[in-house]
């Protein structure tokens, strides 16, 4: 089994044949739900438009952007004017509430409640739902809360990103297609525009994953103090993020001293039991935490389905060893387990208008790296060629 996988993972043609049709789909589906409800475009033209231009993108990018003459500058340069172009996005919806857009207001009466020690999962927003917000999630959205916009993050989400791409590809043109991919994909032009958080905290992991394999590639857990407080922050994001992480990090925690494991754990439990004490502590009792809870609110599929996908990630994570490995089958597990819950959902007879296709777009970060990963690897194949 073990060199079946490693024979998948590097069947280069195969995986990037996959990594780009998992791209295509999330935002395919963004085009085809949101699309359909503004009336000047016929969906149907809209729809051929999208996949002629992404035909065209998947059999030319590469002698197209291998052609350009880039350096470091201009990537850079590349980097400010993206962040400018989302922070005018992120300004972008002038009457949230008129476009029924909810996600902003979620995230700001989540912060005072949390602020002010008051319990958030009991209060329904102006369209009826009730938030999710986990408080390590919380904790990343409060400074742009107190300078007056959450829709901020997505902007330095944007930028931490590309930063990640520059640490980890060396060659420009690789830097200019990661940048770009992620630049125009539909799904994180919506959550700038809505001032969703949603794709933050797997752009912040896919970062983390990035540098921290480059900072302490001999030993992951020579912070051990350090590592503790971050993946606690982390994993109190959203509870899928787990999933990258175990891949990262199980098996490097086995293969830890003792000392270095006992302290990581201790910090790690520290960080998550004072993050959940701040949520929880306001609630009436331990009743009304069962009834309202962060954790059944992001429940994004059934528990044995999640716990499926949870061991097949320990279960690999002793397996692979390269990093591209990891940010594969980052894409391909989260992917899936977020296509599991949309199944779910169609079996509840839950119609295409209503469904969380958003939930797709957790495995972008992971999708557009794996694919600068593949297209790195096309060409060195193709240098060693010529």
């Amino acid at each position: 089994m073990k060199s079946s996988l490693f024979k998948f993972l590097e069947d280069s043609k195969l995986m990037k044949v996959i990594i780009f049709i998992i791209y295509f789909i999330i935002n395919f589906l963004f085009l085809v739900k949101y699309g359909a409800r503004q009336e000047k475009v016929h969906i149907l033209f809209l729809a051929v438009i999208f996949i002629f231009i992404h035909a065209i993108f998947y059999f030319s990018y590469h002698s197209i952007i291998n052609k350009l003459k880039l350096n470091s500058k201009i990537i850079y340069g590349l980097v400010v004017v993206t962040g400018i172009i989302y922070l005018f996005l992120s300004h972008l919806t002038k009457d949230p509430y008129a476009l029924k857009i909810d996600r902003w207001q979620t995230a700001e009466y989540s912060l005072d409640y949390w602020l002010h020690g008051k319990y958030i999962y009991s209060t329904k927003n102006f369209m009826g739902n009730i938030p999710s917000y986990l408080p390590g999630q919380l904790l990343f959205l409060l400074g742009f809360y107190l300078i007056g916009n959450v829709g901020y993050l997505q902007v330095v989400s944007l930028v931490l990103f590309s930063f990640a791409v520059i640490k980890e590809f060396k060659a420009n043109n690789i830097r200019l297609l990661g940048i770009l991919m992620m630049f125009f994909s539909l799904s994180f032009i919506y959550e700038a525009v809505c001032k969703s958080d949603f794709i933050s905290s797997f752009i912040i992991v896919s970062f983390f994953i990035i540098y921290w394999s480059k900072k302490y590639q001999d030993n992951y857990f020579q912070k051990p103090l350090l590592l503790g407080v971050i993946l606690g922050v982390l994993c109190l994001t959203r509870s899928v993020v787990v999933v990258p992480i175990i891949l990262f990090l199980c098996k490097p925690f086995f293969e830890a001293s003792w000392a270095e494991k006992i302290k990581f754990s201790c910090m790690y439990i520290i960080t998550i039991v004072l993050l959940l004490l701040s949520i929880l502590l306001p609630a009436e009792d331990f009743d009304y935490i069962l009834a309202y809870n962060p954790l059944g609110m992001q429940g994004q599929s059934n528990v044995f389905v999640i716990l499926i996908f949870l061991s097949l990630s320990v279960f690999l994570s002793f397996i692979v060893k390269k990093i591209r490995h990891i940010f594969y089958l980052s894409t391909i597990i989260v992917f899936s387990l977020m296509c599991a819950h949309i199944i779910q959902q169609l079996l509840r007879e839950t119609t295409f208008n209503y469904l969380n296709i958003t939930y797709l777009a957790a495995a972008l970060p992971f999708c557009v790296i794996s694919f600068c990963f593949l297209s790195q690897k096309e060409n060195i194949s193709n240098n060693q060629l010529g």
